[in-house]
This record gives C-alpha cells, sequence and structure tokens, in this order.
C-alpha cells in the first residue's frame, strides 16, 4: 500500500494530495515535482490574474467562475462596485454604507501615518515598550533595528560581547 503524500499547492497555498486532479494538472501544465515540492518551470507561462469577490457575509474572497461563485450567483447574489457579493434580500444601500464607512474608517487610519515623518525611536517605544520587553527584545536608536537579549548579551544577526 502506497502512502499518502500531501504538498502546499504553489498558486493557492492549500493542501493538495499528490497524484490527484490538482496536482496533476499543475505538473501537466507549468511545474515540475522536484525533490517532494513543485517548482515552476521557466518555460511555463505566466500565472493568470484572478478575479475575486467579497462575501459580505463572511468577509470571505470567492474566486470568480468557481462553483461556490455560481451557486451565489444562481440563488439571486448581487455583485457592488464590482466587488463585494451582497445575498439576496438585504437591501443594498445599507451595505453600501457599511462599506464606505469602513473605508472611510481605513482612510482615517492611514492619515495618521504620515510616510513624510516616519516614527521615531521615542514614538516606537511609548507604543510598543510593553511588548518588546515581555519578548526580551530591544530596538537600535540609531537604526531602529530589532536586538534580541539574551542572557544579558545582546545579539543581531551574531553573538556579540
Amino acid at each position: 500500500m502506497s502512502e499518502i503524500i500531501y504538498i502546499i499547492n504553489p498558486e493557492t497555498g492549500r493542501r493538495i494530495r499528490v497524484g490527484e486532479i490538482t496536482f496533476n494538472h499543475l505538473i501537466f501544465t507549468s511545474h515540475d515535482f522536484i525533490n517532494g515540492k513543485l517548482i515552476r518551470r521557466a518555460t511555463a507561462p505566466p500565472p493568470t490574474s484572478r478575479q475575486y469577490f467579497l462575501n459580505t457575509q463572511t468577509n470571505r474572497l470567492i474566486q470568480a467562475g468557481s462553483r461556490r461563485y455560481h451557486e451565489m450567483i444562481r440563488t439571486g447574489w448581487d455583485i457592488i462596485e464590482d466587488y463585494y457579493l451582497i445575498p439576496p434580500g438585504e437591501p443594498v444601500a445599507e451595505t453600501i454604507a457599511m462599506v464606505q464607512d469602513l473605508g472611510n474608517e481605513i482612510a482615517r487610519r492611514w492619515r495618521n501615518v504620515n510616510a513624510n515623518h516616519p516614527p521615531t525611536y521615542e514614538e516606537i517605544m511609548d507604543r510598543h515598550r510593553d511588548t518588546l520587553a515581555n519578548l526580551n527584545i530591544m530596538l537600535c536608536k540609531n537604526c531602529l533595528i530589532l536586538i534580541k537579549k539574551e542572557n544579558d548579551i545582546i545579539i543581531n544577526g551574531a553573538a556579540r560581547n
């Protein structure tokens, strides 16, 4: 009896079984199975971009053209703004308002981060001091690189005295 082997599909990040349909499709179209890993061939065409829609009930992405996508469309789900899947019977106006509020909150968060004024050492330490102390990590004042402290020896890539 042969052993069942699972590997990670490099295109989706999901676990697939060696010798099954998805694995064989990858081998046939674009990958080689070398040392237990799927390696993309240099001669393989570039991967195609995929379109996804956001299920507003579960906050999960649904791939366009997939079985689940077609089920949702058949049962009356609507697509708004070419991205959001809205269940049948749910007021579209309320959903749009919810999405806009979420977008506004994200924009507010990004406004607080100014690319022209990166945070200083003091600002970083004020915000993350407790977490860094719990992890036994320090922050270099000059270059802002994390430094792990073990047994009173400071380590940054290599051991130092």
